[in-house]
Parts: C-alpha cells; sequence; structure tokens
C-alpha cells in the first residue's frame, strides 16, 4: 500500500533531543503498510533516523552488547558509521551499568530475561496497560496497540495536561529506561499532532494490531503488525 508521509517543523526541539542532530529523512519499516511523520533539523552532516540503519546492527549475546555487521562497518559512509558508533557504545554503557538484557531475536532492551513471557499480548514487550505494550531498541521506542481500546486510552493520556510525564512515567516503569526530558517537552508540544495522527491510522486500520515507533528526535511512524 501507499505509505504517507508529513512533515512536522520541530527544529528547535529535534536539535535538542537526546544530542541527534540531522536532516529530514524517511523512517522505513517491515510492515507493509505505515505512515510517517518526519521533523525537519538545519544540519546537514549528522542522522536523525536512527531506526534506518537497524539492519546494520547485531547482538552479540556472549557479551550483552549491540555491534555493527560486518556489512556495516564496509557499506555505511564513514561519518554515518561513527554516529551509530557513538550511540550504540551509549546504549551499551547503560545495558552493562543497570543490568539490562539484550534479547537477540528482537533486539529489544529489557530488565528481566526475554524468554520470561510477561505480556502475553505481545510476547516480551512490557505491558502498559490491557491491549497496550512497549519496547525500548538502542533508537527509541515501540508502542504496540492490539485493540481499539488501547489507542483510545493512549490518545486520552495525550490530551491530558502532563501527557509527556504520564508516558515518561508509564514507559520508566515498565522497561526501566525513562525518556529524556526534552522528549518528555516535546510531548506536550505534539502530542495533538500525535493524538490525531494515530487516530487517522487506526480508522483506517480497524480490524489490524498497529504500532508507532518513537525515535530519540520525536519521529513517529505507524505500521500494522
Amino acid at each position: 500500500m501507499k505509505k504517507i508521509s508529513k512533515v512536522v517543523n520541530a527544529v528547535s526541539v529535534t536539535s535538542i533531543i537526546l544530542g541527534l542532530f540531522s536532516p529530514t529523512a524517511t523512517v522505513f519499516a517491515d510492515s507493509n503498510d505505515s505512515s510517517v511523520v518526519k521533523t525537519e533539523s538545519s544540519s546537514e552532516n549528522t542522522i536523525e533516523n536512527y531506526e534506518a540503519y537497524d539492519k546494520y546492527v547485531q547482538v552479540d549475546a556472549t557479551e550483552n552488547q549491540f555491534v555493527i555487521s560486518d556489512t556495516g562497518k564496509k557499506y555505511l559512509p564513514e561519518n554515518v558509521l561513527t554516529q551509530i558508533e557513538k550511540k550504540l557504545a551509549e546504549t551499551n554503557k547503560e545495558v552493562k551499568n543497570e543490568g539490562f538484557i539484550i534479547d537477540p531475536e528482537t533486539k529489544a532492551i529489557v530488565n528481566v530475561s526475554p524468554y520470561v513471557n510477561f505480556a502475553a499480548g505481545v510476547k516480551g514487550a512490557a505491558r502498559l496497560r490491557s491491549g497496550c505494550y512497549v519496547r525500548w531498541f538502542w533508537w527509541g521506542f515501540r508502542f504496540y496497540f492490539t485493540s481499539n481500546a488501547a489507542v483510545n486510552w493512549f490518545r486520552g493520556i495525550l490530551g491530558g495536561a502532563s501527557s509527556g510525564a504520564t508516558i515518561g512515567s508509564l514507559v520508566a516503569g515498565a522497561t526501566g529506561h525513562g525518556l529524556s526530558a526534552t522528549t518528555i517537552e516535546a510531548f506536550g508540544m505534539y502530542s495533538d499532532s500525535m493524538s490525531r495522527d494515530l487516530y487517522n491510522y487506526n480508522a483506517k486500520h480497524r480490524h489490524s494490531k498497529i504500532y508507532m515507533d518513537l525515535n530519540g528526535t520525536f519521529q513517529y511512524s505507524f505500521h500494522t503488525f
């Protein structure tokens, strides 16, 4: 199906979130149907959509660390490779210091064994509430919605005065990894847009399960699974 793409003018927010500065870029997904919301940035020298390079990242299960694949080392441009290596180093440090576990199959970062099925709706994901689950990846978060009620619940939070703080608290409690202060601030600025986009995408896929990817520069995209 046709991919839908929107651009949100969020230069000021993008330029501070998690220290990631980059040009506008499309987020790619492995699902057949997706809707992408992009932010704009003034820098042309750095990358923003780390998830687009996830295929070049592997898990060293023995060391419980993320590594760049041989293919990535061979074909990625030098500046891109350097930035991904830096991002992975930061994530690997937190994984090691905080005792997290990297699921070698999904590449999700969890605070309990990935082989423990503690979220039956989406195996290996952390439960936010019935029908809504989350996974933490090296590039950001993925929110799963397995029911229309869960979508409405999440949109209800987005409509609140403290949407960022509320979602941040839920994510931190479920995954052990909190949202940055600037990401929480961005929720406050763009929650209405996210809520509207989530509603529209879900309305087009009422009989499908959907998920939303959210990266460190507040690009978010919707997909079916």
